[in-house]
């Protein structure tokens, strides 16, 4: 694991041992990076099953003001603790020990991009209804959920929609806006 663009472009990231943690390819990495372009310059990121945090150190590198992490196990907090560290991103960042659902209910955070990885077994809907629902979207923002191939992406969860779909091996990236957009 690596970091594939912008200041940290070339830094390692520690992984997580053992296949509880799942980290998002470099390969897909790369590609929702390639989708989102220059979005991520200056905006407030969520990466939420944060794992090692490869994700939102990727956003922090290409630009992102702030990344906030949250997982809700202690041995991925400190993964992104430590990979934060190795890249020297710690001012722009957040950690946050929490259950997504738990953190959705109580954040007041405003994000710009949402990168949710759930694992593969959880069901995609009533996740994006939870962001939605939250308040924490800005009125531009993107909702990005990677999830297995053979797991249909919902074409809506409350005001969002889906908008695009990409498929890297047995990975989708599912893209999402509020449908009036």
């Amino acid at each position: 694991m690596k970091v594939s663009g912008g200041t940290g472009r070339g830094r390692k990231l520690k992984a997580p041992g053992g296949s509880r943690v799942r980290p998002t390819s470099d390969k897909v990495k790369q590609a929702l990076f390639n989708i989102l372009g220059d979005r991520p310059e200056g905006a407030v990121f969520l990466d939420l099953f944060a794992g090692a945090g490869g994700i939102g150190i990727e956003a922090i590198s290409r630009g992102a003001a702030q990344a906030v992490f949250v997982d809700a196990s202690k041995d991925s907090i400190r993964l992104v603790r430590d990979n934060l560290t190795m890249t020297g991103f710690e001012a722009r960042a957040q950690v946050v020990q929490a259950d997504a659902l738990a953190f959705l209910r109580r954040s007041g955070g405003s994000f710009d991009i949402v990168f949710l990885d759930p694992p593969y077994a959880d069901d995609l809907l009533p996740l994006l209804e939870a962001v939605a629902a939250a308040g924490i979207l800005k009125p531009e923002a993107i909702v990005v959920a990677e999830h297995f191939k053979k797991q249909p992406s919902p074409q809506s969860a409350g005001p969002l929609a889906l908008y695009r779909e990409a498929t890297y091996g047995d990975t989708v990236l599912a893209f999402y806006t509020f449908s009036s957009q």
